[in-house]
């Protein structure tokens, strides 16, 4: 354990700017319509007081540059503005944004009435939509788009804790998606910030529920295959910085215990497809449950600065 503690340290103390995971955008740009480093595909973007805004009554979306993603986790925050409907989201596997088609989308909406977020939905375009409702509402939230092989879900973090308490069933793609780039959506004024793109999908297995006890079971599904990863626990989502790059758990004391250590389950290797599963022994505490534990991984991979490969999100899950 002291040599993974002193291994996580070393990897912290290396760290410079923080840009976070594999790509993060916080739009901190002059207000106008130049979005540096992003495309606008269809319809009108500017910066606004640090945010962007898609602007006027087009399905509108815009592009990262130079980035392309098939498996991805993509997250963004995002504001309802004024009045009447409209949306923001997030796009993945799109081949033809300009003509609102060959795109996977994430949006979260207000259909009228009271003025707040009220409907998530998510579409293939331009199939039909899948959605559900944030009761009672909200003025903002966190957003998480998940693309994995041939489905795709939305997660929504609707109180912005930190935990995305509404999600969906995975949605089969069953439209042809061959497209790469990911990037925003948005309707007629909402405000979107903090896009952030990660290309390893970690999730909870479905199956196990995290009990005291017992053994709680994670998958990982990154594009690195045969590559050994290296994982983490924490008590919070902070992030820190590793080099240009960002792991997204804060660096606390449970978060040094367990780096990479096997005893928790924090290391392993993916196979031929890119996918592991982690097993996590939970102590047989009673006090622990209701703690709510994030992780995250990252693959090894000596080609990238500082032999980090693939960086999944942080995935959640409150010990019962």
């Amino acid at each position: 354990m002291q040599k993974h503690a002193l291994t996580l340290a070393a990897i912290a103390s290396l760290a410079t700017v923080v840009v976070s995971q594999q790509f993060r955008e916080d739009f901190n740009y002059p207000n106008g319509a130049t979005i540096p480093g992003w495309t606008a595909q269809r319809g009108n973007w500017s910066v606004n007081n640090g945010r962007i805004v898609a602007v006027g009554s087009t399905w509108s979306y815009i592009s990262v540059n130079a980035l392309s993603a098939t498996r991805s986790v993509l997250d963004g925050e995002f504001f309802f503005t004024g009045s009447g409907v409209q949306f923001a989201g997030l796009m993945s596997k799109a081949l033809n944004p300009a003509s609102d088609a060959d795109l996977l989308m994430a949006k979260i909406q207000n259909n009228g009435g009271v003025a707040d977020f009220d409907r998530v939905f998510a579409y293939e375009r331009p199939g039909v939509s899948t959605f559900y409702d944030i009761p009672n509402g909200t003025q903002s939230a966190f957003c998480r788009l998940v693309t994995l092989d041939n489905e795709f879900w939305i997660e929504t973090d609707a109180d912005k804790d930190g935990l995305y308490e509404l999600t969906m069933l995975p949605k089969p793609i069953t439209l042809l998606q061959t497209g790469t780039q990911i990037g925003m959506c948005g309707y007629n004024g909402s405000e979107m910030d903090n896009f952030e793109f990660f290309d390893a999908v970690l999730t909870n297995d479905p199956a196990s529920t995290p009990m005291v006890g017992q053994n709680h079971t994670m998958r990982l599904n990154a594009t690195q295959t045969n590559a050994n990863w290296f994982g983490m626990l924490s008590l919070g989502n902070a992030g820190f910085p590793v080099g240009n790059r960002q792991i997204p758990v804060s660096p606390d004391f449970l978060a040094v215990g367990t780096f990479a250590n096997p005893a928790y389950g924090m290391n392993g290797s993916t196979d031929a497809n890119g996918d592991a599963t982690l097993t996590i022994p939970i102590p047989a505490l009673p006090f622990l449950s209701g703690l709510r534990i994030y992780a995250a991984l990252f693959t090894y991979d000596p080609s990238q600065p500082l032999s980090v490969g693939n960086i999944s999100n942080e995935q959640a899950f409150v010990i019962q």
